[in-house]
């Protein structure tokens, strides 16, 4: 479903004078930097169209990318949510839309309030040793796997099951009940670049069932895990949460948890391997590292084109008028890429005053586990380069990303460690 070429000029098809860009289109599939940087040379807003023909509007441009998660207007739901739909009615995806990420105030504050005691800077540095450890022991079976020379997989082997780990273990799932999420995580790297994922809903079935089973067993026993902590608030505190609440928040904070995390680890470490010289810099001076994470996460966010918003009422978006209803995609990844913003933008450098970067979304919906992702990826990739100093791409030429225009995760990431 290629567009043809004069869809990605200024002269192509318009709508209201606004060019229009195909959503699913392979070259924006294949590079999402430079063909956003073509539609920032042309226009600062731009129509995506979609499969089914639907249209959304896109400014391309950091600025007015910063602005729109800003203005009240834009929001997560088109009316203020006095939402009278019952628990038992919507379906699996009803789940997804009872969480913060999702809500509007007031209602976003009751939730995200909730959970930030959970995810502050002290909670977050309790965590430091146990993710140390985790992370030794992923090293661990890496070393025994490619020590004879053999390539390793580090999303298979290291990027994926790191995060997993770790989140399942800050909201109290046990071991024997997470293997719903490994599936999920497989799903996510089947993708192939169509709307939907094939058995995706089958599978959030399966982690809501899990989630009420651990609900329940935290009102017959209670704990001290984030989930326990969600479970005493709905039960004990009228008002915090409701049943579907709860549910949609654990489900968020478990799959939002550590796919994010998946692409800083791995994205981070594919950067340094493609750039000798910043990972040398690395090397010589760990201290470097939390600077590093920064400007890892402005080169190449684990999200690309995400943050739809919808407009409650008529606003105007880099000079457009924006009606009542529109849609507003926002692409963190091309905001960290303006060159207006952040000079010569697509190169990697661990010095680079990255203050300002959106790869974590930006105002009151910014990501609450961001200080958690960047301890993780901190510890993840400096360990790895301090036990592999050999650390290689196991063949030349580039590493493939899932085909998808709204993430930017690596399929694999094939290395030699000996």
């Amino acid at each position: 479903m290629q567009a043809p070429a004069e869809t990605t000029a200024t002269n192509g098809p318009q709508e209201d004078g606004i060019p229009v860009f195909q959503l699913m289109n392979p070259e924006l599939v294949s590079d999402q930097y430079g063909f956003f940087a073509r539609l920032r040379e042309q226009a600062p807003v731009w129509w995506a169209e979609l499969p089914d023909g639907s249209r959304w509007l896109v400014p391309v441009r950091y600025e007015d990318i910063r602005k729109a998660h800003l203005d009240p207007v834009l929001r997560q739901k088109p009316d203020p949510e006095d939402d009278p739909v019952s628990d038992e009615e919507g379906g699996i995806w009803r789940v997804y839309n009872e969480h913060p990420v999702v809500s509007d105030p007031p209602k976003h504050t009751r939730l995200r309030k909730l959970l930030s005691s959970a995810f502050t800077a002290r909670q977050t540095e309790r965590l430091r040793p146990r993710i140390k450890e985790a992370t030794d022991e992923l090293l661990d079976a890496i070393a025994a796997k490619g020590a004879n020379g053999e390539p390793v997989d580090l999303m298979e082997d290291y990027a994926w099951p790191l995060p997993l780990t770790l989140i399942c273990e800050l909201l109290g799932v046990p071991e024997d009940r997470r293997q719903v999420f490994r599936d999920w995580s497989q799903n996510s790297r089947d993708f192939t670049g169509g709307t939907t994922h094939d058995g995706r809903e089958e599978i959030a079935y399966r982690i809501i069932d899990v989630i009420k089973e651990l609900v329940e067993e935290r009102r017959a026993e209670p704990t001290e895990d984030l989930l326990g902590q969600m479970v005493h608030a709905r039960d004990t505190e009228e008002g915090r949460l409701t049943e579907m609440e709860l549910l949609s928040t654990a489900f968020i904070v478990l799959l939002a948890g550590f796919e994010t995390s998946v692409g800083l680890i791995s994205n981070g470490v594919y950067a340094l391997l493609r750039n000798p010289e910043q990972r040398a810099l690395v090397e010589k001076d760990p201290s470097l590292m939390p600077g590093a994470i920064e400007e890892f996460l402005r080169f190449d966010p684990s999200l690309f084109l995400t943050n739809v918003r919808i407009a409650g009422a008529p606003t105007v978006l880099a000079g457009v008028p924006v009606r009542k209803g529109q849609p507003v995609l926002l692409s963190l990844g091309a905001a960290n890429r303006d060159p207006e913003r952040f000079p010569d933008p697509d190169a990697l450098d661990i010095g680079r005053k990255t203050s300002g970067h959106l790869a974590f979304g930006y105002g009151i919906h910014r990501c609450i586990g961001a200080p958690l992702a960047g301890m993780e990826g901190e510890i993840a990739i400096g360990r790895l380069l301090e036990r592999f100093p050999r650390l290689r791409l196991a063949e030349e030429g580039e590493q493939p990303y899932i085909p998808n225009p709204i993430a930017r995760t690596l399929l694999t990431l094939s290395v030699r460690v000996d």
